[in-house]
């Protein structure tokens, strides 16, 4: 009886897999590599168990080409393996395999899983699929002692938006004392209805890490949350980063909120130009004559970009055209 290509070719990767030699041996992987044929998976699975890190790359690498529901479970494998490059590309592979076959051998392994760095891999596999019986899973999680696996578990109930997990976010955004879980558990808010999210930004306002207080206030700039103005007008001229005031003064100028107009020109004699050309996007969504002067005073600008912009946003108010 004729064999088939594929069995030829399986039979004559899995006889060069046997080689002593480990060269040969990741000549074998990378030839299933270029292949991308999910027949020769055996050849894979046997690599990933090979004693030379290099081969178990290239097996992951095949893996992460031929994707798909049938390369799940080896990367899963993959996770544990000794070599730290080999857990990360396997780690990488999965959270970027979107398919929805996955979700099952994905729950099995973060069932039986006790180590925080495949726990929390495992996690950011789940999130973009999306499946509901990730829930349950995910919020027994947020209680873990590692931060890195709150801020997975986070992840995971955010992409699936349901209101149910709501009252979780909002309390890992106010109370949890990692940063890393707060922000991550404001993002998830990020497709909460508008209440809850703006209620949730104005609160993170006043947290503790710089960047958490810039997420939250460029948040409210997008909601047109008026009802933050005097917070983030407390922030434009008192924060002591200026990254948080640049958002801040970003937001009212999106919100069009005039009484922000001193603080926000006040940001124009900052020593940081970033800070000073983003007041003066802010003041020209703002048309009325305290910003014009405040334009005509950066003409002079060190900054030619800044320069160059407030000369375009004034004359633009000028003609009447903003």
């Amino acid at each position: 009886m004729a064999v088939s290509s594929e069995s030829a070719d399986l039979a004559r990767l899995q006889a060069l897999l046997d080689s002593a030699d480990a060269a040969v041996r990741l000549v074998a992987v990378r030839e299933v590599t270029d292949a991308c044929a999910p027949e020769l998976l055996p050849v894979i699975e046997r690599a990933l168990g090979d004693t030379e890190a290099e081969v178990r790359l290239e097996a992951v690498t095949a893996l992460d080409a031929i994707g798909g529901a049938e390369s799940i479970v080896p990367l899963i494998r993959a996770l544990s393996d000794a070599d730290g490059e080999v857990r990360e590309l396997a780690a990488k592979a999965l959270a970027e395999n979107k398919s929805p076959e996955g979700a099952g051998p994905l729950l099995e392994a973060l069932a039986r899983s006790r180590d925080v760095w495949i726990i929390a891999a495992l996690l950011e596999a789940l999130k973009p699929l999306r499946s509901d019986a990730a829930l349950q899973p995910a919020l027994r999680l947020l209680g873990h002692a590692d931060a890195s696996v709150r801020a997975a578990a986070v992840g995971v109930i955010g992409y699936l938006r349901l209101p149910q997990a709501l009252p979780e976010l909002v309390e890992l955004g106010a109370a949890d004392t990692s940063a890393i879980v707060r922000q991550a558990a404001l993002r998830a808010l990020v497709s909460a209805p508008a209440e809850a999210l703006a209620s949730a930004a104005l609160r993170a306002l006043g947290d503790t890490e710089w960047s958490i207080r810039a997420e939250a206030a460029a948040i409210l700039g997008k909601l047109r949350y008026t009802d933050a103005a005097d917070a983030l007008i407390g922030l434009v001229d008192f924060d002591e980063q200026w990254q948080v005031r640049e958002q801040a003064a970003e937001a009212l100028g999106l919100m069009q909120h005039r009484l922000a107009v001193p603080a926000i020109g006040r940001c124009l004699d900052s020593p940081v130009s970033n800070l000073r050309k983003s007041a003066v996007i802010a003041l020209g969504r703002m048309n009325d004559r305290a910003v014009r002067l405040l334009l005509a005073t950066v003409r002079d600008d060190a900054d030619a970009q800044v320069r160059k912009l407030a000369g375009q946003l004034l004359e633009s108010l000028e003609a009447g055209v903003a």
